[in-house]
């Protein structure tokens, strides 16, 4: 009879799940570095959206700037990311006192109210840059949009999936069927009250027309203020949904590769660059 010792044979088991199981490259975050009139509050707002970001896509394991103080020290972090004239030593010290291979460093700048991110993510190991992205925004709720395609950029992963457009097209759609229906329903309303008052006119100028029963234009006159009225509602419901549709269309998808810059000038601040 064959006896299993349970403790040895639970370690054993529990190697192998743990060795199955895949494991994330890990990538530390720096902090953004700051310029121009922004904030710092605000470089640290959209570095965790980064580090959030990254997590979220889930093709790397971020460790944040903040847990880089904690696991380095405060000086400690200083020191390595004060290094001049060997810079990928320091990276490479980083890297390797954080278990990560990978680390991205970026900075932040405004500049007439126009803000710029910059990123980029080094693999340590082989001392290459694996990608690069610079986004541009007139305002922060547009630079915060921008982020999972910088970020996507900059790990070299591929872009985020366009947002739907069938809500704001399906509205546009209908919206434009209501206003044509409309505009026709209109049309043939007030054809018919032209011909009725048309018909009405014929008998002030010739007696011998006999015409209908009064109660017959009465209704039709009243069937065409109904229809005129169905035909205002029918185009202000298409001009709405139009325009509800409009409002809601999703904006265009940066386009990856677009190399741009902001660049200070005598008065103010200039956008140059390739774009595709």
């Amino acid at each position: 009879m064959v006896r299993y010792n349970e403790p040895m044979f639970s370690s054993a088991l529990l190697a192998v799940v743990l060795t199955a199981t895949p494991t994330k490259a890990r990538i530390a975050v720096l902090s953004l570095s700051s310029a121009g009139e922004l904030d710092a509050k605000v470089g640290d707002v959209i570095g965790e959206l980064v580090t959030a970001e990254i997590a979220a896509r889930g093709y790397f394991e971020p460790i944040s700037s903040a847990e880089i103080a904690t696991l380095l020290g405060v000086e400690r972090q200083r020191q390595l990311l004060g290094c001049g004239e060997d810079a990928s030593s320091c990276t490479t010290e980083i890297a390797a006192a954080l278990g990560a291979p990978y680390l991205m460093s970026g900075s932040l700048t405004k500049l007439e109210g126009i803000f710029q991110l910059n990123l980029q993510v080094v693999d340590t190991q082989k001392s290459r840059t694996i990608g690069r992205s610079t986004k541009i925004a007139r305002d922060f709720e547009g630079l915060r949009s921008l982020i999972p395609y910088a970020v996507a950029e900059a790990c070299g992963t591929p872009l985020p999936p366009a947002p739907s457009r069938v809500l704001p097209i399906s509205l546009i759609a209908v919206g434009g069927l209501s206003f044509v229906g409309g505009g026709v329903l209109g049309l043939i309303a007030l054809n018919t009250e032209s011909a009725t008052n048309a018909e009405l006119a014929t008998d002030d100028n010739n007696p011998a027309v006999r015409l209908a029963p009064a109660e017959t234009y009465r209704a039709r006159l009243q069937q065409t203020a109904l229809q005129r009225t169905l035909a205002l509602s029918a185009l202000l419901a298409g001009a709405a949904l139009i325009g509800l549709g409009a409002f809601v269309m999703p904006a265009d998808a940066p386009q990856p590769g677009v190399r741009v810059s902001l660049v200070p000038t005598f008065s103010g601040a200039a956008v140059v660059g390739v774009f595709p």
